[in-house]
């Protein structure tokens, strides 16, 4: 897996050169709302980058936190967050654990040692939180509206609107960490990434449709939306079937074969993942893939059906992994 990671390297340039002077102290140790808008998502700094004790008052999904000072113990609760921080250059004291490969996923592994599992990112450890004495936490709206009012009463607390969109988060979780110019870096990479990217595919694929799906454990096959790759490839100018061009959802699961077809797509990335001793999303996915209505479809037919790693397709939705999806993105629609 880790192959798929190659262009992780140069954006840890930026980490190396922000680690410095910006890592926390350390302790022992998929789905969501729709994009936030730029005023709730911290896409407008609200304080200029200069000086570690300036104050900072932030604005986020549950309104506005004042900062006195650089924060030292930062607290993540989500993963695109966690993924974000490192490339930053900033480790977490503690982090909630990976989606997958846990407690971190491997491409983030080396840089996570000594910060604190604080759980499940849908259920952190408040106690543990309190033990680490943190002075930032983030979190997102999404999975911790219920329990914000007991993590701002731990330390200044800063909330995203959703976990997946990554750019706005990226810049408020900078902005709350004194962090501008090196998120600042790391978009100015992107965007030249992306632009470098439509001018290569220019018109050769045309209205090219890009199917995203996975099966479940339960014998349902789902299909996304939009979500953390959905929004990059809206980004890079890529068509999505009709089926899969639905107000207001991030993700349709399809309970019956019968629905095969609003899978289908130029090209089909499925990010199902086969865990060891729990057989169902194998079993499912068997029993969709075998299906007489799965041959017809113009993805498989084309030879362009493709099992990508659902941790940088969809978990870790930092700017690390929108990196290597779009690595993907190069390698199977043959762009050079």
């Amino acid at each position: 897996m880790l192959k798929g990671w190659k262009f992780i390297l140069p954006l840890l340039l930026v980490w190396g050169l922000a680690a410095c002077g910006s890592s926390a102290q350390t302790e022992e140790t998929s789905g969501g709302s729709p994009a936030a808008s730029p005023a709730t998502a911290g896409a407008s700094p609200s304080a200029p980058a200069s000086g570690t004790g300036s104050e900072r008052s932030i604005k986020h999904a549950m309104g506005t936190t004042v900062l006195k000072k650089k924060p030292e113990r930062v607290v993540v609760l989500f993963n695109g967050m966690t993924d974000n921080a490192v490339a930053l250059g900033v480790k977490p004291v503690g982090s909630v654990e990976s989606w997958e490969e846990k407690p971190w996923y491997l491409f983030l592994r080396d840089k996570m040692e000594g910060v604190k599992n604080l759980g499940e990112e849908t259920q952190p450890n408040i106690e543990a939180i309190v033990a680490l004495k943190p002075d930032l936490i983030i979190g997102a709206k999404s999975r911790h509206e219920k329990i914000y009012p007991q993590l701002s009463g731990i330390a200044p607390t800063v909330m995203t609107e959703n976990v997946f969109d990554w750019k706005n988060n990226l810049k408020l979780g900078a902005e709350a960490m004194y962090m501008d110019q090196e998120s600042g870096k790391l978009l100015e990479q992107w965007d030249k990434r992306v632009a470098e990217f439509k001018q290569k595919v220019g018109s050769s694929l045309g209205s090219t449709e890009i199917s995203i799906i996975r099966f479940e454990s339960d014998g349902s096959a789902r299909m996304y939306i939009t979500g953390f790759a959905g929004t990059i490839l809206q980004e890079l100018g890529l068509a999505r079937p009709k089926a899969q061009q639905v107000e207001g959802k991030t993700v349709i699961n399809l309970t019956s074969k019968e629905q095969m077809p609003q899978l289908d797509g130029d090209y089909i990335f499925d990010i199902t993942r086969f865990k060891e001793g729990d057989d169902g999303n194998k079993q499912a996915h068997t029993s969709w893939t075998t299906h007489p209505l799965w041959g017809t479809m113009k993805g498989v037919k084309g030879g362009h059906y493709y099992p990508v790693d659902v941790v940088k397709w969809n978990l870790s939705a930092g700017v690390l992994a929108a990196n290597s999806l779009l690595d993907d993105l190069y390698k199977y629609l043959g762009v050079r």
